[in-house]
């Protein structure tokens, strides 16, 4: 199970990453539309095959990152195409490092409800973070919650 930390180390022994170190390094920002998503998912998908990923991470990884994506266009920027989304992704040996940033206002990720809960169960929607989080070995939210941080290890 992921963990969210804003501590320089973590107990499973990830944190502190170098990102110097991956020597996969992408850098692209896309218009905060839907269609984007894509893009975007296709990029990082490449890096990480690249570095290892074989089928059944690949598809834990598509659905994180597009959780993210999604949460970065639809909630974060309010799908507002003169807003961007920052996409960072970082390849290295077995490993994965992506960072999606938008331009809203940010959120508490602590303060978002546990889909799991017997009012939420119903509920067609908000289980994103949780996804992230259970498919991710490390998930961190910066900047308020405006940037998250998927690692993930092959």
């Amino acid at each position: 199970m992921a963990s969210e930390t804003n501590n320089a180390t973590s107990p499973n022994g990830f944190w502190p990453l170098d990102r110097s170190a991956f020597e996969i390094r992408r850098r692209v920002h896309y218009p905060s539309t839907r269609a984007k998503i894509n893009d975007a998912v296709e990029l990082i998908l490449d890096v990480a095959r690249q570095c290892g990923c074989d089928t059944e991470q690949e598809a834990d990884l598509e659905i994180a990152l597009r959780e993210a994506l999604a949460n970065a266009v639809i909630h974060g920027n309010d799908e507002d195409h003169g807003k961007n989304v920052f996409v960072r992704c970082y390849g290295g040996h077995a490993m994965t490092l992506v960072l999606v940033r938008d331009e809203g206002a940010g959120f508490e990720p602590a303060e978002i409800p546990d889909p799991r809960n017997n009012d939420r169960l119903q509920l067609d929607h908000g289980r994103g973070l949780f996804l992230m989080r259970a498919l991710m070995d490390q998930v961190e939210y910066r900047r308020r919650g405006r940037e998250v941080l998927l690692f993930k290890r092959w």
